[in-house]
């Protein structure tokens, strides 16, 4: 898998800027706003069984760095299945924060969601955004000026040090993870999380890993651009 940066979704791209799919950036990012220092997130090298039991455990979720990335038509009418679930939507104005947005759904809908240093910023964003509907959870995060900063700071680390063509990044991350025996996919472009069938904690790291394969790599055999993150705990490596 690759190192890549990710798409952004309109005119906001230059105050969201592009995070490469890294480890130790994305890390640092949910790190500095507030996440437990016992997670992180860790590189998943393939897909096949014993690549997957080469991430630490447990595996809390999984991040997916994908080619594309499209606004889905939404309704403030669609109702998610799974009401525990946080999920936000990601508008225009929130540009290349896709990376971000991945991590906080990862971060808020594991084991870490309990853990969230008080008075951090996730913690003022999360009741900020408690009860209210996706759209308006965006909206929050796009006018959320402390997550903001360390995001535009976390896209100047890594390999390409925020030394992109803002305008030209066409990829997408996404996030996998597990909720009341289902795995679920969170994609701030579309409408709500999407239900891809049982899973359990213990299975979430395969589970996603077929959903991927399936899913995305199968339907663009010529495209290599894919990249795969892992959270998990911080003290593994």
């Amino acid at each position: 898998f690759s190192k890549m940066s990710e798409a952004g979704a309109g005119d906001g791209r230059n105050n969201w800027p592009a995070i490469e799919s890294n480890p130790e950036v994305l890390t640092n990012f949910i790190q500095a706003i507030g996440a437990p220092p016992t997670v992180a997130f860790h590189d998943v090298f393939g897909l096949d069984p014993e690549l997957l039991a080469m991430i630490p455990q447990p595996v809390h979720a999984i991040i997916l760095l994908h080619p594309g990335g499209e606004h889905q038509p939404r309704s403030r009418e669609d109702v998610q299945e799974d009401p525990g679930i946080f999920f936000l939507w990601q508008s225009p104005a929130l540009g290349n924060a896709c990376g971000s947005i991945a991590a906080i759904h990862s971060v808020v809908n594991s084991v870490a969601g309990k853990e969230i240093t008080p008075n951090s910023p996730l913690a003022l964003y999360l009741t900020n955004a408690k009860g209210k509907h996706p759209e308006e959870r965006g909206v929050a995060l796009q006018e959320d000026q402390p997550i903001r900063t360390l995001h535009s700071a976390s896209a100047m680390q890594g390999q390409t040090d925020g030394n992109i063509d803002q305008a030209s990044v066409s990829n997408h991350f996404i996030c996998f993870v597990h909720s009341n025996g289902k795995l679920w996919e969170l994609d701030g472009l579309k409408p709500k999380p999407v239900d891809h069938g049982p899973s359990s904690p213990d299975s979430l790291a395969a589970d996603a890993a077929a959903v991927v394969k399936r899913e995305y790599i199968d339907k663009r055999p010529d495209e290599l651009n894919f990249s795969l993150l892992a959270l998990g705990p911080a003290d593994a490596d």
